[in-house]
């Protein structure tokens, strides 16, 4: 999970998939970033054994956008969303550790 200092989404997903297929198959990986307009670009990126457990980055990655006024979806392995508030870009990213945390702990 981490704010990255990068300006646009495209280095934004790049950085996402590299840092999954670094981790491996058991990775969950959020990052965002305010881009150079002042709105916010969010990334998820989840490992194979992850959507296995159920979880999917589509679907997870909308609430944590709406915490910066925004909204997005994906597939179940990669998703990206975009918000209006860069100052809520750090409430965001904690909510979707605290939800990964959570999620993840509560599966064997």
């Amino acid at each position: 999970m981490g704010v990255l200092e990068t300006t646009d989404a495209e280095s934004l997903k790049v950085a996402a998939e590299h840092i999954t297929n670094s981790l491996g198959e058991n990775s969950a990986v959020v990052v965002g970033c305010t881009l150079s307009d002042g709105k916010v670009s969010l990334v998820a990126t989840f490992g194979l054994k992850v959507v296995e457990k159920g979880l999917n980055a589509g679907k997870f990655i909308g609430p944590i956008a709406r915490v910066c006024g925004g909204g997005g979806g994906g597939r179940p392995n990669f998703a990206q969303a975009g918000g209006k508030l860069p100052e809520k870009l750090p409430e965001a990213i904690q909510k979707a550790k605290d939800e990964l945390e959570s999620a993840l702990s509560n599966d064997s």
